[in-house]
């Protein structure tokens, strides 16, 4: 009787392992809970360590959490179908609204897909151009066999914009404005420098009498007419009136190309 409550208790535990093991795969052997999952073995141990760490440090400094999953084939499905699957079945992404930018390679196809998810910052921060854009910069890379490379520059492009999405853009957009500011106030100077000094014979008059010859006009009337009144109104925004910020995009995008 021990033996068979202890053969019923095996069996349960066997049970269970197996349906933890079976949620968190995606029905092909591949485990969806890992913040750099590379199935197709595209990257070496050293790149694997180094991008890692900079996936977590991202992660762990703006609560988004940014993740790399490489494939061989995603079966039935197409590219940006199994990237959302892959997302929905995996434990990626931070808080309630599971705030993340996921990107997937399938090997097979030659296809990648960027997923971003959650109101507060990851489908917010990277919207779908900032996906267009990211897809530019990483495609050259991806063509070339330079994964790593490409990896990298989408998990830097991933902290600028949510770095920028929290604090602004001082660091890179506030520079480019004072050095424009700067040379065209050099060049405006030295256009109207040149101008100046061509003006030799014009000297600064009071009146415009020196320009009128004499006895040709001759003023019989003079009024002051109003024309026209110009009133320009500004809305005064109010509590009510004003939108949430949760609500200035979708909870997900999704973006890609082929290499």
């Amino acid at each position: 009787m021990t033996k068979r409550i202890i053969v019923l208790i095996l069996a349960a535990i066997l049970c269970t392992a197996l349906s933890v093991a079976a949620f968190a795969s995606d029905g092909i052997g591949i485990a969806l809970t890992e913040r750099l999952n590379d199935s197709a073995d595209i990257l070496t141990d050293a790149e694997e360590a180094e991008l890692l760490a900079k996936l977590d440090r991202i992660t762990d400094e703006f609560k988004v959490e940014i993740a790399v999953a490489t494939v061989n084939g995603t079966g039935d499905m197409t590219a940006s179908e199994y990237v959302e699957y892959y997302f929905d079945n995996s434990s990626l992404g931070i808080g309630d609204e599971r705030d993340a930018v996921l990107f997937l390679i399938d090997m097979e196809a030659r296809e990648f897909r960027i997923l971003s998810n959650g109101r507060n910052l990851g489908a917010a921060a990277i919207s779908a151009d900032d996906i267009d854009s990211i897809t530019d910069k990483v495609s050259s890379d991806l063509k070339s066999g330079n994964y790593a490379k490409a990896l990298h520059k989408f998990a830097d492009e991933c902290e600028y914009q949510i770095n920028g999405e929290i604090n602004g853009f001082p660091f890179k957009t506030g520079r480019n404005l004072v050095i424009s500011v700067v040379i065209g106030l050099i060049v405006a100077l030295i256009v109207t420098g040149n101008m100046k000094s061509k003006l030799k014979t014009v000297r600064w008059q009071d009146k415009a009498s020196s320009y009128v010859k004499s006895g040709s006009l001759a003023l019989t009337q003079s009024n002051d007419t109003f024309l026209y009144s110009r009133v320009t109104r500004t809305k005064r925004e109010t509590d009510s009136s004003s939108g949430s910020s949760s609500n200035r995009s979708s909870s997900r995008n999704v973006g890609g190309g082929s290499f």
